[in-house]
């Protein structure tokens, strides 16, 4: 994340927000939440979980809703492309916080750069 109090001002601070946008605009499908490694025993009689210490691992994505974690299970042959979903709600938030960021300091920005256009201290 960039400090963008030290910028040259309100349009440069604009077209870095155009050009986030933009980026914005190629995100990719993307989905919120965590993906964790679960180790559990099947439940299964005959299964050597059963028998022995081993436990059988899957992958669950890891959400919040009201506060309240949710897990959805993910199958295995979706594992990848489910952590590519992840990991592009990563870049995709990280890029909205970016444009946050310089919104909030076009309005601070905005009353002293009028004053200047002015000729106002």
């Amino acid at each position: 994340m960039t400090n963008y109090k030290f910028k040259a001002n309100i349009n440069w601070l604009k077209r870095k927000r155009e050009s986030l946008l933009k980026k914005l605009s190629k995100a990719k499908p993307f989905i919120d939440g965590s993906i964790v490694k679960v180790k559990r025993r099947c439940g299964n009689k005959n299964c050597k979980c059963a028998k022995t210490s081993y436990k059988h691992e899957s992958f669950y994505l890891m959400y919040k809703v009201k506060g309240v974690t949710k897990a959805v299970y993910i199958p295995v042959d979706m594992e990848g492309e489910v952590r590519k979903w992840s990991e592009e709600y990563k870049r995709v938030k990280e890029t909205t916080k970016e444009i946050c960021e310089i919104q909030k300091e076009i309005i601070r920005r905005h009353v002293t750069e009028r004053r200047q256009r002015r000729g106002r201290k």
